[in-house]
């Protein structure tokens, strides 16, 4: 081996694991081409065996935790709809049956809610049930070489259903009333539809599963799931981290338009649709759509991001590794040229594009000062972030209900907080098991992380 190329490493100030990592580098670490050079013997091999232990992040298995299926959760979210419906009706249009003199035989005036109004909201928020209960019944009685067609049949048969009850709710609902609210109705989620979708029909339908690539889902993902593959290829890791990071961005963004559309639909339209006599308390009803609007935001999110798939992105997350800019940096800090093909164990001090920046994780395959890159790992080195921030969100939102529980009196008023209190209490225990749990492992993982890069430290000193 040319002893030139080391010392000069060892004379520009290299920290003697960074030296070690040059050597073992060019006798074994596999470069983006995977090839190997020959070494010196038995001192190549433990230097390179050194080097890959170094590099190679320790994964802890994630226990297996109940997840409910597309299909539960879907009906679930169907009746949480209904219910939430209801309870804002309930707001608006609600009686003093119980007065001795009182002209009510119901606890709502019924007469003055518009039945199409109904059905409009009936079948917006059934469809994703409706869709789902469909695609089960499919995959299970259809042949596999017929499966595909099968469900394209059912999507396209469906969407001409859907849109044919629907406008023909919106047409009996126009002659009835201004067509500025058949406008604040529709336009809304219409126009967020378009913008965040395009013409696809598929997330009308199939909002909580998110879509790939034909490619994509052949190779990285199994059962609608993405797989993670501890590799050595630096482009391998970039490549992975770059699609699981656009899955995560599909997700989120269609959980922020389920749940959206679902406040929309269930709390804003009935006020849309008011007469003008009626007096109701608009900051209750505002509140209630404000509180089913957060509860729906949690749920999604809870079932777009569970456990097992947090871990994965916090596995590729440990492979990529970040770069912190040096700002106060001196004019002698000797610093490597950033390659594209090498693993950069943790501390490595490289330049690239006139700036300097230090390796941060067991390795760095991560662009320096892409920000991307960067923000991957701040998000998924410790995926107990993200579920705290949905855990701290429900916490925050029960003990605003519990608050505002304690303060009411009409009777209304605490029907319609108990029941959102009551759907938000199985989201809260969700939530909570999965942040305890990823709290446990990850924490025994570092402790673990940590003795590995000791070890690593002492074996090459």
């Amino acid at each position: 081996m040319p002893g030139g190329r080391r010392n000069a490493a060892s004379r520009n100030g290299q920290s003697k694991s960074q030296a070690n990592f040059s050597v073992s580098s060019n006798i074994g670490i596999r470069s983006n081409s995977g090839e190997r050079t020959t070494g010196n013997g038995a001192d190549d091999k433990k230097s390179e065996l050194c080097g890959m232990k170094a590099l190679v992040p320790k994964h802890v298995p994630i226990p297996v935790v109940p997840v409910d299926g597309h299909l539960t959760f879907e009906a679930l979210s169907f009746v949480v709809s209904i219910i939430a419906a209801s309870l804002q009706m309930l707001n608006l249009y609600r009686t003093v049956w119980w007065l001795p003199h009182s002209y009510n035989n119901y606890s709502m005036n019924f007469y003055l809610i518009d039945p199409y109004l109904l059905v409009f909201i009936i079948i917006m928020v059934a469809r994703q049930f409706i869709y789902s209960l469909l695609h089960r019944v499919i995959d299970v009685s259809s042949p596999v070489r017929w499966l595909p067609t099968a469900q394209k049949m059912m999507r396209i048969t469906l969407l001409i259903i859907v849109m044919n009850i629907l406008c023909w709710c919106l047409y009996h609902m126009a002659e009835r009333h201004n067509s500025m609210k058949i406008f604040y109705l529709c336009y809304p989620s219409l126009s967020v539809y378009f913008v965040m979708f395009g013409i696809s029909a598929a997330p009308f339908f199939d909002i909580s599963t998110p879509l790939y690539g034909k490619d994509e889902k052949k190779t990285k993902f199994l059962m609608d799931k993405p797989l993670h593959n501890c590799s050595l290829n630096a482009s391998a890791i970039r490549a992975e981290v770059s699609t699981l990071r656009s899955d995560f961005n599909r997700r989120l963004k269609r959980a922020l338009f389920a749940s959206s559309s679902s406040a929309y639909v269930c709390g804003i339209a009935p006020i849309i649709f008011v007469p003008q006599h009626l007096h109701f308390n608009i900051s209750w009803v505002v509140q209630h759509v404000i509180m089913f609007w957060l509860e729906r935001i949690s749920a999604h999110f809870s079932h777009a991001y569970p456990v097992r798939y947090c871990d994965v992105l916090h596995r590729a997350a440990l492979h990529l590794g970040r770069w912190v800019k040096i700002e106060n940096r001196n004019s002698h800090t000797y610093a490597q040229v950033w390659n594209d093909s090498i693993l950069w164990p943790h501390g490595s001090v490289v330049r690239h594009n006139k700036e300097i920046y230090r390796s941060e994780g067991c390795c760095t395959v991560a662009e320096p000062g892409n920000s991307n890159h960067y923000r991957f790992y701040a998000l998924f080195s410790n995926p107990t972030v993200l579920l705290c921030s949905i855990l701290g969100l429900q916490l925050l939102l029960v003990c605003a209900q519990l608050l505002i529980l304690l303060r009411t009196t009409d009777w209304y008023q605490v029907l319609s907080i108990t029941l959102l209190l009551v759907i938000n209490y199985y989201t809260l225990f969700k939530v909570t098991r999965d942040y305890l749990i990823c709290w446990k492992v990850y924490h025994a993982e570092q402790i673990i992380q940590e003795k590995s890069q000791m070890i690593a430290n002492s074996t090459v000193q």
